[in-house]
C-alpha cells in the first residue's frame, strides 16, 4: 500500500511524496508509468538516458549533463530517486514528476504522449571560431567548432544518440 509523505522545507514550501512498499518515494506528480520504469531500472541497475522537461506539454528541457546513468535511491527518511553516473557510488536526485522520456540502450521505455524536442537545424555561421549553430524552433542553442560535433549534439537532444 502507498503512503503520502510530506516534507517541510526550511523555505516553508512543502514537497509531498508517495511512498511505495518498495521504500522510495516519488514526488505526487510523477506519472505511475514513469514510477513503474523507475522501480523496475532500480532493481535491475539497467543504465539509462532520462529526458526532463515540461510535464504538462511534453517540451524538452534540452538537458545535456546529468541525464546517463544507473537508477539508484538516497538515504534518510525520504528515500527519493537518484540518477548515479558510471563509477560512482551516488548522483544526483531527479526531478522524477518532470521526466518526459527514458530510453536504455535497447531503446525507449517511457515517453510523454505529447514528447517534443523541437524542430533543430544546423547552420553555417558566420565566426570562424565556432561556425556551426545549431537552433532549435528558431533559437540558437548551441555552437561548435566542427560538423560533425554539431550533428552529434542533435542526435544526442532528439533521443538518436544515447550519450554523447
Amino acid at each position: 500500500m502507498n503512503q503520502l509523505v510530506e516534507e517541510k522545507l526550511g523555505n516553508g514550501n512543502v514537497i509531498k511524496y508517495v511512498r511505495l512498499k518498495s521504500g522510495t518515494c516519488y514526488h505526487a506528480e510523477t506519472p505511475k508509468k514513469v514510477i513503474k520504469v523507475l522501480e523496475e531500472m532500480l532493481k535491475t541497475r539497467t543504465k539509462v538516458r532520462i529526458f526532463f522537461g515540461d510535464a504538462k506539454t511534453g517540451q524538452s528541457w534540452h538537458e545535456e549533463n546529468d541525464v546517463v546513468g544507473r537508477i539508484g535511491r538516497s538515504t534518510g527518511t525520504i528515500k527519493i530517486p537518484l540518477l548515479v553516473p558510471d563509477g560512482e557510488s551516488g548522483g544526483s536526485s531527479l526531478l522524477d514528476h518532470c521526466i518526459i522520456r527514458i530510453d536504455t540502450h535497447e531503446g525507449t521505455l517511457y515517453q510523454h504522449r505529447k514528447f517534443r524536442v523541437g524542430e533543430m537545424t544546423l547552420t553555417k555561421g558566420k565566426t570562424t571560431e565556432l561556425p556551426w549553430e545549431v537552433f532549435i524552433d528558431n533559437v540558437l542553442h548551441a555552437c561548435f567548432e566542427k560538423n560533425p560535433q554539431a550533428v552529434r549534439f542533435m542526435d544526442f537532444l532528439q533521443g538518436n544518440l544515447f550519450a554523447m
